[in-house]
């Protein structure tokens, strides 16, 4: 609902914009997204943000021991799956993934989740973005 009022805002803005004269430039898909940003901790942190069109969905890793495996999910909570998803061993040390989707729909609510599976452990430890409404 909040994201029809975002629309609804921005066409009125265009409206006046047109009315007066005013060119709007740079005005897309990326001006109606909202949210976003990151969660977790020093060690496992998942993101996810918006710009030139695109979803871009970011994990960062810090560990001392990169014995583990470690999976990327971009979630499409309207479209009820997942946009993006890929799994890789986990890095030693500092280590960011980004991963790009560049066809996102209008009106969806995206979220990265960073899952860790650690060796002779049963589950795995996740962190999960702020929704980005799109």
């Amino acid at each position: 609902m909040f994201v029809n009022g975002v629309r609804k805002a921005t066409v009125a803005l265009v409206g006046m914009a047109l009315a007066g004269g005013i060119g709007l430039v740079g005005a897309g898909n990326a001006a109606a997204s909202s949210g976003g940003g990151c969660g977790g901790t020093n060690t496992e942190q998942a993101c996810v943000s918006a710009g030139n069109g695109q979803v871009t969905a970011t994990a960062t890793s810090n560990f001392g021991n990169g014995n583990c495996n470690e999976e990327v999910i971009l979630w499409d909570y309207t479209a009820g799956g997942k946009a993006l998803d890929t799994t890789f061993p986990c890095h030693n040390g500092s280590y960011t993934f980004t991963w790009v989707l560049t066809d996102p729909s209008g009106g969806h609510d995206y979220k990265t989740e960073v899952r860790f599976y650690w060796p002779g452990g049963s589950g795995y430890d996740y962190q999960l973005s702020p929704d980005l409404f799109y």
